[in-house]
């Protein structure tokens, strides 16, 4: 999927055909093709991506995780939100966040 437009306003959520677990402070998110989960795809999150994918599913955009970088990781402005913006991107092209 082509991410178009500006991601900073962008408001993205879950996609539904995406199941998520966290287990050891590590985010796990399988997507579900046709009734199975699809094993090639499984994504698992290091702790600062699973804060992130847990501010997806309050429906924040990437200028509001960029917010949460910049103050739990001490980054630029600049760097915090092109970070996020990546993040975004990436679960987007991956299926696993669609427009909120």
């Amino acid at each position: 999927m082509a991410v178009v437009g500006d991601l900073t306003a962008s408001r993205v959520r879950r996609s539904s055909n995406v199941v998520s677990r966290v287990v050891a402070d590590e985010a796990i998110v399988v997507p579900i093709r046709r009734g199975a989960a699809d094993l090639d795809s499984i994504y698992t999150f290091n702790e600062s991506g699973t804060k992130l994918w847990s501010l997806i599913e309050n429906g924040l955009d990437a200028a509001a995780l960029a917010c949460y970088l910049q103050s739990e990781y001490g980054l630029k402005q600049a760097e915090a939100l092109a970070d996020a913006e990546a993040f975004v991107r990436d679960l987007t092209q991956e299926g696993l966040v669609e427009p909120a």
